[in-house]
């Protein structure tokens, strides 16, 4: 019996070994989608489309700006880290908030995001066919945009 419970005894530490990967979280999953993005959002603007009942007309494409890509990103990581889906952030600070904080002199910010996509192309498909995400996309007041993706979370930020 003596050497029974001896042999034995190292079984717990070897699980607490075994488990402790488990208990971190797994580094994020960042893809850098600057080219395929923007070529989805100006392919669906220069095309012009239906979002809800309303027949958007082409307008001119964007261009991309890294300060707004940068806060896409930020926000995209913040959402990832801490568990939660919003444009306003535990800490209270909106998109134009954001953006400005790191440096960005449009006057007018629009943001999308999504979760629980793994490609530009379902996310896309998705925000095509919700009316709102859809008419920010089409919105002729946009010159610019970013975004981001960590892991299944994703931020487009809209400027002029």
């Amino acid at each position: 019996m003596f050497h029974t419970v001896k042999k034995y005894s190292w079984f717990p530490l070897v699980m607490v070994i075994c488990l402790l990967p488990a208990c971190r979280k797994e580094a994020a999953i960042e893809r850098n989608i600057k080219g395929e993005m923007l070529a989805a959002v100006n392919a669906l603007r220069l095309a012009g489309c239906t979002c809800g009942g309303t027949w958007m007309p082409p307008v001119k494409p964007l261009t991309w700006n890294d300060t707004l890509a940068s806060a896409a990103l930020a926000h995209a990581r913040d959402m990832d880290a801490n568990n939660y889906f919003s444009h306003i952030s535990p800490g209270g600070t909106s998109p134009i908030q954001r953006t400005m904080a790191l440096g960005y002199s449009g006057n007018y910010v629009m943001e999308n995001i999504a979760r629980g996509y793994t490609s530009v192309e379902s996310v896309m498909k998705a925000w095509v066919n919700s009316e709102d995400h859809c008419k920010a996309m089409m919105d002729s007041g946009h010159t610019e945009m970013g975004a981001a993706n960590v892991n299944t979370y994703w931020v487009q930020e809209f400027g002029h």
